[in-house]
Order: C-alpha cells, then structure tokens, then sequence
C-alpha cells in the first residue's frame, strides 16, 4: 500500500482523547501509513493528548507502533495470503489492527489471548463491530498456524527497492545490514569531557542502577546496557550528558576545531553536533543554520541546556544569500539532508516513508548544498561532508562527483581511524558496525591557490 496516497476516514479518529496504549498506536501508525507523517511526529502528536497515561503505556504505544513500522513487510507478507480480498482504503484501521495484533502475537511476549481480545476491542472502538469475526478469526488461525517471524529471511521486512539497493552497494554486507537495521538501537550517550570523564560518568550511573560501557572507538561516547528515561540520569538537565549516538559524535572530532575559528554547523537541526562542537572547542564562533524554524528553536534548546551560545539564522544552505554575513569560515559541517538509510533500525518508519525515487533528488539537493558552502570555506579550511545514509550514490559517488568539479580540494583519507570501512574519499560506517548507526564522513581540505596568496 503506497502510504502517500493512503486515505482512511477512520484517521479522523486519531484525534480522540484515550488512555488504551493500543488505541494510540493504532491513531499514531494512521498517520504514518495513511498520512504519510513520520513515526516520531505521529507519537508525539497523539500521546500529547493523553498527558496522564502511566509511562508503562506510553512505553507499549511506542513499542507496539515502532514495531509495526519495523516488520510492516513481513506482517503483510504473512496476511495478505490469509485475507479473502484485500482491505479498501477506508479500512485501513482493521489492517492496522490486525498488524499491531500479529505483532504481539509472534514478537512480544503478550499472552495469545490478551493479543486477540484485545484486537477485537479495537474494532469497536473503531465503531467497527461488523470485523470482530474477521480480526479474532484470522489472529487465532495464525495462533493454530503456529505461525513464527523468525522462519523469514530479513529481507522480508523490507521494501524490495531497498533490498535491490543494498545488493548492488552491499552485497558482501547485506545479510548483516539488513539484520541489524531490524533490531533496535542501543540507546548511547555523548559526555562532556570537558566536565567529566566517561569513567566518573559510568560510576554515576551506577549508582543509579544503570549500567554502561565505554564505545572502544568514540572519545565520548558511554553505552547503556538498556534504555532509559534520560531526563532521569544526573548530568542531562546541567548538560554534561546527551543522548547521540556514536557514529553522530565523529563529526566535531573531525572538524578539528581551534580557538578563534568561524565555525558553519548548516542543516544543524535538532544540534546535536553544535552543542558538541561548543563542548570540544568552546572558545570557537558557531554559526547554525536550518531552513526549518520550529526545528532552529531545537537547536535553541539544546544549547541553552548545555549552556552554550551559537549564532542561530533561520535559511537554506544551499542558499547562503539569504544569511551568510560575507566572512568565510575556518570549519564548515554540511550534515546534508539525506535517505537516513542508516538509521533504520533507530527510525522503522524509513521503510514504508522513503521511496526509490527519493534518492535523486535527494543527491541534487545535496549538491547544491555543497556548491554553495564551498566557497564559504576559507583556502586552508576544512569541510566535513555527513550523512546518515548508507546509499552510494548519497555517499562515495557524491564526493568523487565534487572532487571531479573542484581542483581546489583535497580528500583526507582518513586511513588513521579504526572505524567504518575504507572508501576512495571518506569512510562507511554500517548499521550495526562498532555498534554505531549507519553514517558517512568524507573529510575535504580547501587547497591554498597563488590566486589566494596574492589576494
């Protein structure tokens, strides 16, 4: 089901106030796969208007609409051959509701006859009495079935055109990525080591009975064992801590910065990577930039957490016109808006939102973007080139592509880091690898030209 052309009137429901935890994430996957919104957007709006539902709920609604997201494939791989015909657009809520019944059914640890009772409950609250048969009767023929998720390949429970994608980019790999991007991500923590080290942080923690490690390749990256509320954990509300992964935590090591640089943090929403450039090199000017305001106000406070300062300006990277100021930059960070393919397992939603001809535009967009930002770049200075994304064409290709159009770079190879794989202008973490997300970093020199020195 193409879920940008999905309409459901039931979605209207979504709006309707409930503290049933299946309820909402039947309202939240609505909007994802009949509206075409994103997993974290649709949680956020529908759990905003249940503010008193107890934190073991909200935690089903999240995992049971995450879930949904994450083996939507191999769900409908497993029903449509059970359905006499298949479901017309305005029912789109019962097929939700057998998928998040399913779900509990064959990867939750839900008793088989709460998973179908309440499947059924579901019907009615839908004002849909006429389905009870249809739902209860076909979960209970999977129960009979014995029917079990893990006899399918991983590949099931993804999108043919990104498992075509990844054979052609990945085919050594593809096994393992494809695994590790249906498994959940572990939840990874940034330290500010300039207040305290990773090991005082750990010890901290476990005096509030949570356990973590150290990430043997990321200076500041600390690992729980399991999730938590971070809000809980002493050091986030004085700014010592952040949640951010380890393969995201790369970049201001990258960017080298020193004191008395003008720094460019562009496409820096939610900022992320500015607070942690401010933590590496404080005494640095950060310029952030995003098109999005209500995500720059993001920014805003995650810097204010933390309790550092940047210069925040509401634009377009790839149009520097619009808020460039005329003095060039030591450092630039162009974190390019991408396919996220590499932080699927973080964000299921990819598989059903993203498409194949996405990555196009995405990869013009991205050039734009860096035609624009190179001749911001002092002669001398470095560009980090990012992105969360796994595809070639976003990664490798768009960096031989610039490096082919611009005589006044040269590429670090980056052949003294231990993480990701070599490529031929920067380096590919995989989803899962070192325990990091899926990232690409390609780290580019601006050559100092005669032209320059004689100016």
């Amino acid at each position: 089901m193409n879920s940008r052309v999905a309409v459901n009137r039931s979605a209207k429901g979504a709006t309707k106030r409930t503290d049933n935890p299946r309820q909402l994430a039947l309202q939240s996957l609505l909007l994802v796969i009949g509206k075409g919104r994103s997993l974290d957007d649709a949680l956020i709006n529908v759990l905003v208007k249940s503010p008193d539902l107890d934190a073991r709920d909200a935690a089903l609604c999240r995992e049971l609409a995450n879930g949904v997201c994450r083996y939507y494939y191999a769900l409908q791989y497993l029903l449509k051959p059970r359905l006499r015909k298949p479901f017309k657009s305005k029912d789109l809520d019962l097929e939700i509701i057998l998928l998040i019944g399913m779900y509990q059914l064959l990867m939750m640890r839900v008793d088989d006859h709460a998973a179908v009772n309440e499947s059924v409950k579901l019907t009615l609250s839908q004002k849909k009495s006429w389905a009870k048969g249809l739902v209860n009767g076909l979960l209970r023929q999977l129960i009979r079935d014995e029917v079990t998720i893990e006899t399918l390949s991983a590949d099931m429970a993804y999108p043919e055109w990104i498992n075509h994608k990844l054979m052609v980019d990945w085919p050594e790999d593809i096994t393992e990525i494809l695994q590790a991007g249906n498994q959940r991500a572990p939840m990874t923590l940034r330290v500010d080591l300039s207040q305290r080290t990773r090991e005082q942080q750990i010890e901290i923690m476990r005096d509030q009975d949570l356990v973590a490690d150290i990430h043997p390749l990321v200076e500041s990256a600390v690992v729980l064992d399991k999730p938590c509320a971070v809000s809980k954990v002493e050091g986030f509300e004085s700014g010592v801590i952040s949640v951010q992964d380890a393969a995201a935590q790369i970049a201001a090591k990258l960017l080298d910065c020193k004191p008395g640089m003008r720094v460019l943090d562009a496409c820096a929403a939610p900022g992320g990577k500015s607070a942690h450039i401010l933590q590496t090199c404080e005494e640095v000017t950060l310029f952030a930039i995003d098109k999005d305001e209500s995500r720059l106000a993001l920014i805003e406070q995650n810097l204010e957490r933390i309790g550092r300062q940047a210069h925040l300006k509401c634009g377009n990277a790839a149009q520097p016109v619009d808020w460039h100021d005329g003095e060039l930059f030591d450092r630039i960070l162009a974190d390019v808006p991408c396919s996220a393919s590499g932080v699927i397992r973080r964000h299921p939603d990819i598989k059903l939102l993203r498409r194949d001809d996405d990555i196009p535009k995405l990869v013009l967009q991205q050039q734009a973007i860096l035609l624009a930002l190179w001749p911001l770049l002092k002669p001398g200075g470095i560009m980090i080139y990012s992105t969360c994304s796994i595809f070639k064409d976003e990664n490798e290709a768009q960096m031989a592509w610039f490096v082919d159009h611009h005589k006044n770079c040269t590429v670090n190879r980056l052949n003294s880091v231990q993480w990701g794989h070599k490529r031929p202008h920067g380096r590919q973490i995989l989803p899962g690898q070192q325990g990091m997300d899926g990232f690409y970093y390609a780290k580019i020199h601006k050559t100092i030209m005669k032209s320059d020195l004689q100016d």
